[in-house]
Protein backbone atom coordinates (compact mmCIF):
# COMPACT_ATOMS: atom_id res chain seq x y z
CA UNK A 1 0.00 0.00 0.00
CA UNK A 2 2.70 2.38 0.94
CA UNK A 3 4.57 1.55 -3.03
CA UNK A 4 1.12 2.77 -4.15
CA UNK A 5 0.71 5.98 -2.49
CA UNK A 6 4.70 6.65 -3.17
CA UNK A 7 3.55 6.19 -7.13
CA UNK A 8 0.66 7.89 -6.38
CA UNK A 9 2.48 11.26 -5.17
CA UNK A 10 5.62 11.42 -7.51
CA UNK A 11 2.40 11.30 -10.44
CA UNK A 12 0.85 13.80 -8.55
CA UNK A 13 4.07 16.11 -8.74
CA UNK A 14 5.19 15.26 -12.29
CA UNK A 15 1.75 16.72 -13.38
CA UNK A 16 1.96 19.81 -10.57
CA UNK A 17 5.42 20.98 -12.38
CA UNK A 18 4.09 20.25 -16.09
CA UNK A 19 1.20 22.69 -14.79
CA UNK A 20 3.58 25.21 -13.51
CA UNK A 21 4.54 28.05 -15.32
CA UNK A 22 7.60 31.02 -15.13
CA UNK A 23 6.42 34.87 -15.56
CA UNK A 24 8.53 36.96 -16.78
CA UNK A 25 9.31 40.63 -16.74
CA UNK A 26 11.67 41.15 -19.29
CA UNK A 27 10.52 42.26 -22.48
CA UNK A 28 9.79 40.01 -24.77
CA UNK A 29 12.12 38.63 -27.09
CA UNK A 30 11.99 38.11 -31.41
CA UNK A 31 14.33 34.96 -32.24
CA UNK A 32 15.09 34.76 -35.71
CA UNK A 33 14.94 31.44 -37.19
CA UNK A 34 16.17 29.82 -40.06
CA UNK A 35 14.08 27.61 -41.73
CA UNK A 36 14.76 25.44 -44.27
CA UNK A 37 11.66 24.43 -47.14
CA UNK A 38 10.69 21.18 -46.45
CA UNK A 39 9.64 19.69 -50.11
CA UNK A 40 6.48 17.83 -50.56
CA UNK A 41 6.57 15.12 -52.13
CA UNK A 42 6.03 14.85 -55.67
CA UNK A 43 2.64 14.32 -56.57
CA UNK A 44 1.21 15.55 -53.30
CA UNK A 45 -1.19 19.00 -53.57
CA UNK A 46 1.47 21.58 -52.80
CA UNK A 47 4.16 19.56 -55.23
CA UNK A 48 1.45 18.02 -57.86
CA UNK A 49 2.72 15.76 -61.15
CA UNK A 50 2.96 16.37 -64.02
CA UNK A 51 1.18 15.36 -67.41
CA UNK A 52 2.40 12.02 -68.33
CA UNK A 53 4.26 11.56 -65.03
CA UNK A 54 3.46 8.75 -62.90
CA UNK A 55 2.44 8.68 -59.20
CA UNK A 56 2.80 6.03 -56.80
CA UNK A 57 0.16 5.50 -54.41
CA UNK A 58 0.49 3.87 -51.45
CA UNK A 59 -3.07 2.57 -49.81
CA UNK A 60 -4.25 0.00 -46.58
CA UNK A 61 -5.55 -1.80 -50.07
CA UNK A 62 -2.08 -1.57 -51.85
CA UNK A 63 0.63 0.38 -54.57
CA UNK A 64 -1.38 2.39 -57.16
CA UNK A 65 -0.23 3.73 -60.37
CA UNK A 66 -1.62 7.10 -62.03
CA UNK A 67 -1.02 8.35 -64.77
CA UNK A 68 -2.95 11.66 -66.54
CA UNK A 69 -1.93 10.58 -70.28
CA UNK A 70 -3.50 13.59 -72.34
CA UNK A 71 -6.41 16.16 -71.87
CA UNK A 72 -8.41 17.98 -74.11
CA UNK A 73 -9.96 21.40 -72.51
CA UNK A 74 -12.15 24.67 -73.74
CA UNK A 75 -13.29 24.60 -77.05
CA UNK A 76 -11.33 21.65 -78.65
CA UNK A 77 -13.14 19.33 -75.74
CA UNK A 78 -16.90 21.15 -76.25
CA UNK A 79 -16.28 19.75 -79.89
CA UNK A 80 -15.69 16.56 -78.71
CA UNK A 81 -18.50 15.93 -76.67
CA UNK A 82 -20.81 17.31 -79.07
CA UNK A 83 -19.53 15.04 -81.69
CA UNK A 84 -19.85 12.12 -78.81
CA UNK A 85 -23.89 13.12 -79.03
CA UNK A 86 -25.58 16.25 -79.73
CA UNK A 87 -27.92 16.26 -76.49
CA UNK A 88 -24.67 16.24 -74.16
CA UNK A 89 -25.55 19.48 -71.88
CA UNK A 90 -23.70 22.83 -72.90
CA UNK A 91 -21.25 24.13 -70.18
CA UNK A 92 -23.06 26.77 -68.09
CA UNK A 93 -21.44 30.53 -68.59
CA UNK A 94 -17.98 30.56 -66.75
CA UNK A 95 -17.22 26.69 -67.47
CA UNK A 96 -15.45 24.76 -69.72
CA UNK A 97 -15.30 20.95 -70.34
CA UNK A 98 -12.03 19.18 -69.25
CA UNK A 99 -11.12 15.92 -71.00
CA UNK A 100 -8.76 13.85 -69.29
CA UNK A 101 -7.05 10.23 -70.35
CA UNK A 102 -5.96 8.36 -67.33
CA UNK A 103 -3.67 4.97 -66.78
CA UNK A 104 -4.56 3.53 -63.60
CA UNK A 105 -2.62 0.31 -62.42
CA UNK A 106 -2.92 -1.82 -59.43
CA UNK A 107 0.68 -2.40 -59.19
CA UNK A 108 0.65 -4.66 -55.70
CA UNK A 109 -1.79 -5.99 -53.04
CA UNK A 110 -3.85 -8.73 -52.36
CA UNK A 111 -7.75 -7.71 -52.76
CA UNK A 112 -9.37 -6.55 -55.83
CA UNK A 113 -9.44 -2.78 -55.75
CA UNK A 114 -12.50 -0.80 -57.61
CA UNK A 115 -12.24 1.91 -59.68
CA UNK A 116 -14.24 4.63 -61.69
CA UNK A 117 -14.34 7.90 -62.92
CA UNK A 118 -15.88 8.88 -59.46
CA UNK A 119 -12.52 7.76 -58.27
CA UNK A 120 -11.19 11.31 -59.53
CA UNK A 121 -11.70 14.90 -58.80
CA UNK A 122 -10.95 17.76 -61.00
CA UNK A 123 -9.37 20.21 -57.74
CA UNK A 124 -9.83 24.36 -58.94
CA UNK A 125 -8.71 27.00 -55.95
CA UNK A 126 -9.25 24.35 -53.82
CA UNK A 127 -12.59 23.40 -55.02
CA UNK A 128 -13.22 19.80 -55.71
CA UNK A 129 -15.61 19.10 -59.44
CA UNK A 130 -16.67 15.62 -59.83
CA UNK A 131 -16.98 13.91 -63.53
CA UNK A 132 -19.78 15.05 -65.83
CA UNK A 133 -22.02 12.48 -67.45
CA UNK A 134 -21.77 12.72 -71.23
CA UNK A 135 -21.48 10.24 -73.72
CA UNK A 136 -18.33 10.38 -75.44
CA UNK A 137 -17.40 9.54 -79.30
CA UNK A 138 -15.97 6.20 -79.67
CA UNK A 139 -12.45 7.84 -80.62
CA UNK A 140 -12.51 8.98 -76.44
CA UNK A 141 -13.79 5.60 -74.78
CA UNK A 142 -14.73 6.27 -71.37
CA UNK A 143 -13.06 4.98 -68.20
CA UNK A 144 -14.85 2.29 -67.14
CA UNK A 145 -15.78 0.82 -63.29
CA UNK A 146 -13.85 -1.63 -62.47
CA UNK A 147 -12.43 -4.00 -60.42
CA UNK A 148 -8.61 -4.59 -60.82
CA UNK A 149 -6.33 -7.21 -59.43
CA UNK A 150 -3.11 -6.62 -58.60
CA UNK A 151 -1.28 -6.39 -62.09
CA UNK A 152 -4.34 -4.97 -63.58
CA UNK A 153 -4.52 -1.86 -65.33
CA UNK A 154 -7.22 0.38 -66.94
CA UNK A 155 -7.32 3.63 -68.65
CA UNK A 156 -10.25 5.74 -70.43
CA UNK A 157 -11.35 9.67 -70.62
CA UNK A 158 -13.21 11.01 -68.02
CA UNK A 159 -15.26 14.74 -68.49
CA UNK A 160 -15.58 17.11 -66.00
CA UNK A 161 -17.08 20.86 -66.12
CA UNK A 162 -14.41 23.13 -64.51
CA UNK A 163 -13.82 27.25 -64.32
CA UNK A 164 -12.77 28.27 -67.74
CA UNK A 165 -8.96 29.35 -67.88
CA UNK A 166 -8.32 28.41 -64.12
CA UNK A 167 -5.12 25.81 -62.86
CA UNK A 168 -6.78 22.40 -62.67
CA UNK A 169 -5.22 19.71 -60.62
CA UNK A 170 -6.75 16.26 -60.90
CA UNK A 171 -6.92 13.76 -57.93
CA UNK A 172 -7.48 10.14 -56.93
CA UNK A 173 -9.50 9.38 -54.33
CA UNK A 174 -8.75 6.88 -52.22
CA UNK A 175 -11.51 6.38 -49.30
CA UNK A 176 -12.97 9.86 -50.60
CA UNK A 177 -9.94 11.45 -49.37
CA UNK A 178 -7.29 13.04 -52.51
CA UNK A 179 -4.56 11.13 -52.20
CA UNK A 180 -2.63 12.31 -55.02
CA UNK A 181 -2.53 15.49 -57.49
CA UNK A 182 -1.40 15.62 -60.91
CA UNK A 183 -1.12 19.81 -62.66
CA UNK A 184 -2.86 19.94 -65.78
Amino acid sequence: MMGRALVFLVLVGVIMAGCASEVSTKPAEVQKSVTTPTKEPKGSYGNPASIKETVVVKTLAGTFEVTILDYVRGEEAYEVIKRGNMFNPDPEDGYEYLLVKVRFKYASGRVSQFVSAYSFKAYVDGVGFSPSFVILPNDFPEFKDVDLMPGGETEGWITFLVPKGKDVLIAYEYMFEPVCFIKI
